[in-house]
């Protein structure tokens, strides 16, 4: 926990240096970029500049991502950004004829046995938007300047209210404050914590791909829902998702939708009646057989998807694994550096709010450091800024990523999907 450093001096530049360049760290950046252009920015004692980093060497280095929703974070994000990104947001829907149509799809958990469902609600209309994670990340770097191949080694602390980042090129910048955004194998969690950084590694094993399937091929899966479904077999425990990634208007000329599956099963003693858990398979060729194989009793539409996989699809890995915030957990060293995202509560994707809580991360910062206090350079107002985000975002996210950890686990038994269950329950901020 920071400690008040009695210095009065106060930058008449706050200059950010923001660690990530994945989905908050592109947010964040946004952010002030459009209070810069405010109205308030212009009356303010402090001018806010801004430097993002990236590790890798140039954009979707490791693939463009699969799809998100934005449910209860979407007015944040609405009034976080300028409007020269969110006038454009709805060009990033994964479905814009079902969004013209004003269809806004249900939350649905099925039976992979029999297609029967088990929850079904439906989703209000304007409450939550589907869109690829690739559009949005390439419209939300329009405008910025991103510095590539910048993997972060160290941090240090000049001053009571300068913090520097090292590079692993051997190159370094200082800046008032750093933010880790960075991921959930955050270099600069690493630093805050030496000894605590690691990730929980859960009791699931996961299959996900992007799968290219004729329009007509996956109608059935529209007409199930315009957007994404979800199920278990109750007699095996493997789960099973589906969503559209980007699925075509009828008058486009490409009739090719990109779809997103994944498949998991728990990892333990027993399953299918084995005396050792089951590892992931090693070849691609293999993942694609194990799939198959576990799909071999479900009714359709579930079973004839997972059989029309292509050949050559790749079908990657993800390691399902999560890190809950402690109150107190690290030192941020005056409010001079700390994390949001996934970096500060990394959490598995089974509720889906990930991404908004990131969301609502930026929004609380950003709401504070452009306060009136830091904007009238009153004493400690950066560092008491700083530590208010860190304890609304640690009392918001640590009970998120325990709830998003045992949706997980009981994605993978099937006994467990009831009303009570956080995989089903409905979403909201703070629950």
């Amino acid at each position: 926990m920071a400690v008040p450093s009695g210095d009065a001096s106060f930058p008449k530049q706050v200059h950010i240096l923001i660690i990530g360049a994945g989905l908050t760290g592109l947010i964040l950046a946004q952010a002030i970029r459009n209070f810069n252009q405010s109205e308030k920015s212009t009356q303010s004692g402090v001018k806010y500049t801004y430097s993002i980093f990236e590790r890798d060497d140039h954009a979707f280095a490791r693939g463009g991502g699969w799809s998100l929703t934005i449910h209860w974070a979407l007015t944040d994000l609405r009034n976080v950004l300028p409007h020269d990104i969110i006038s454009r947001f709805e060009d990033c829907l994964v479905n814009p004829e079902a969004a013209e149509k004003g269809i806004p799809g249900n939350f649905q958990y099925l039976n992979l046995k029999t297609g029967a469902r088990v929850e079904a609600w439906p989703i209000p209309l304007g409450a939550a938007s589907r869109v690829s994670r690739e559009k949005l990340l390439a419209l939300l770097m329009e405008g910025l300047d991103i510095k590539w191949s910048k993997a972060l080694d160290t941090i240090s602390y000049p001053s009571s209210t300068t913090v520097t980042a090292r590079f692993a090129d051997g190159t370094s910048e200082t800046g008032n404050l750093i933010v880790g955004c960075d991921g959930s194998r955050s270099a600069v969690r690493r630093n805050l914590c030496p000894t605590t950084y690691q990730n929980n590694r859960l009791p699931v094993r996961l299959i996900g791909m992007r799968v290219e399937f004729p329009v007509e091929r996956v109608q059935v899966c529209k007409e199930i829902d315009v957007h994404f479904f979800q199920g278990g077999d109750p007699a095996t425990n493997v789960y099973f998702w589906f969503s559209f990634i980007h699925l075509p208007r009828p008058t486009d000329d490409l009739k090719i939708a990109t779809c997103q599956i994944m498949l998991s099963w728990p990892y333990r003693a027993g399953f299918l009646g084995r005396a050792e858990p089951t590892d992931m398979p090693t070849t691609n060729q293999e993942r694609l057989a194990w799939l198959r194989s576990l799909a071999k009793d479900w009714a359709e539409p579930f079973r004839g998807i997972a059989n029309d996989i292509p050949d050559d699809t790749e079908l990657r890995e993800i390691v399902l694994e999560d890190w809950p915030p402690q109150p107190n957990g690290w030192d941020n060293h005056n409010g001079t550096v700390t994390l949001v995202g996934d970096a500060a509560h990394g959490m598995t994707m089974f509720r889906g709010e990930a991404a908004n809580h990131g969301v609502i991360d930026v929004s609380v910062l950003t709401k504070l450091l452009f306060s009136d206090d830091v904007c009238q350079q009153k004493e400690n107002a950066l560092s008491l800024a700083v530590q208010a985000y860190e304890d609304e975002m640690i009392e918001r996210t640590r009970p998120a990523v325990l709830k998003s950890r045992q949706a997980c686990i009981d994605a993978n038994n099937y006994e467990s999907v009831n009303a009570q269950s956080p995989l089903i329950a409905k979403r909201v901020v703070r629950d």
